[in-house]
C-alpha cells in the first residue's frame, strides 16, 4: 500500500471515530440533561417571535352627565347689584335675611368680599313686602296720613348707619325694622341738629325690612326715599333722630 492511500485511510478512520465520539458525547448528555434541549439557531434573517405578555388596564372612570354632581338649583331669587358703600349686613337686613343665608346661596366664603358693580342672588321670602305695597314719593311736601299706627307700640325701628357722609351722590341714612308686625311711618320724620327734616310719605315698614333715606333726588321705591337735596347734610359726630307722628323720639344714632 503506498504511503498515501494509508494517509487516506487514517484521515477516513479518524473522521469516523470523531462522528462516532459526537454522537456519544450528545447521547449522554441527552440522558443526563432530560429537561434540555437542543435547538437549532435560527436564520440571520428571521425575526425572533415577541413573548406573549398579558396586559391588565384599569379604565378610568369617565363622568357622563348621569353620573356628574350638580349644584343644588335655587330657585324663587332675584338679582341685586352692589351699590358703593353696601354691606352683606345691610342688604340681608333690607330683605329681612340673614348674611349667612345670602352667603350660602351666592357661594361666598367672605361677607365682606363683595364690591361696588357685582350682581348677587337674594332668596325671596314670605317677608319681603308684596308687589302691590304703595309705593312712597320722592318729595317731603307730600299729604301725610297722621293715623297712628294701631302696632306702634309694638313695633321697633334702628338707625344702623349713615353711608357717604359729606358725598351727596352717595350720601343716606340706613333705617331697618325690629320687632313684630307691621310699621307705619307716615308722618314720622328724620332730623339732623339744624332743624333740618325729612317728612315720611305714606309708608308701610314690614318685620325684618329695611329703608334708606338719599339725601339727592331720586324716584322713591319700597327700599329708597330721597329727600331731594341739593348737597349733603350730614356731617361725622351729628347725630341723627327718628321721631314718629306723634312727636316721641323713636332712635338715634352719632355719625363716628
Amino acid at each position: 500500500m503506498k504511503p498515501f492511500q494509508r494517509l487516506s485511510v487514517y484521515l477516513l478512520l479518524n473522521v469516523l471515530v470523531s462522528a462516532i465520539t459526537t454522537l456519544l458525547v450528545l447521547v449522554v448528555w441527552t440522558y443526563t440533561h432530560p429537561g434540555s434541549k437542543i435547538q437549532a439557531s435560527a436564520p440571520e434573517n428571521s425575526t425572533p417571535s415577541a413573548p406573549e405578555t398579558t396586559l391588565t388596564a384599569t379604565m378610568p372612570v369617565i363622568l357622563t352627565p348621569e353620573n356628574t354632581p350638580t349644584p343644588t338649583e335655587i330657585e324663587n331669587v332675584e338679582e341685586y347689584e352692589i351699590q358703593r358703600d353696601d354691606t352683606l349686613g345691610e342688604i340681608a337686613s333690607r330683605y329681612g335675611l340673614s348674611v349667612e343665608e345670602i352667603m350660602q346661596v351666592n357661594g361666598l366664603n367672605d361677607p365682606d368680599s363683595i364690591s361696588a358693580g357685582m350682581v348677587i342672588y337674594i332668596p325671596v321670602t314670605p317677608e319681603i313686602p308684596p308687589t302691590n305695597t304703595p309705593a312712597p314719593t320722592a318729595t317731603a311736601a307730600l299729604a301725610l296720613d297722621t293715623t297712628p299706627d294701631k302696632q306702634a307700640g309694638a313695633a321697633g325701628v334702628v338707625i344702623n348707619s349713615v353711608i357717604g357722609v359729606g358725598d351727596l351722590t352717595q350720601e343716606r341714612v340706613f333705617i331697618s325694622r325690629t320687632g313684630p308686625g307691621e310699621l307705619n311711618m307716615a308722618g314720622w320724620q328724620l332730623r339732623d341738629e339744624h332743624g333740618n327734616a325729612f317728612a315720611f310719605p305714606q309708608l308701610q315698614l314690614f318685620e325684618g325690612g329695611a329703608i334708606n333715606v338719599w339725601t339727592t333726588s331720586g324716584s322713591a321705591s319700597v327700599v329708597d326715599l330721597y329727600w331731594g337735596l341739593q348737597s349733603s347734610i350730614w356731617q361725622a359726630g351729628e347725630t341723627v333722630t327718628l321721631i314718629d307722628a306723634q312727636g316721641a323720639m323713636r332712635a338715634t344714632y352719632q355719625i363716628p
